[in-house]
């Protein structure tokens, strides 16, 4: 987990999320059902998802160019 950025004071915590209208209804579906998941597990699957949806993304883009 060398990669990890500190975690900054403004960073918003679950209840902020769940809190904001701006907030993905996805995402806050994410964020109750891993709350309760151990939280390393949880990081560990978050950064593989976010792995995969950024290639997915550049896929698309290179894609329409």
């Amino acid at each position: 987990m060398g990669d990890r950025l500190p975690i900054s004071p403004m960073t918003p915590t679950v209840p902020d999320l769940l809190m904001d209208p701006a907030v993905s209804h996805a995402l806050k579906a994410v964020l109750r059902v891993w709350e309760l998941r151990d939280p390393v597990d949880a990081a560990k699957d978050a950064r593989l998802l976010a792995d995969l949806l950024e290639r997915r993304a550049d896929e698309a883009i290179s894609w329409t160019i």
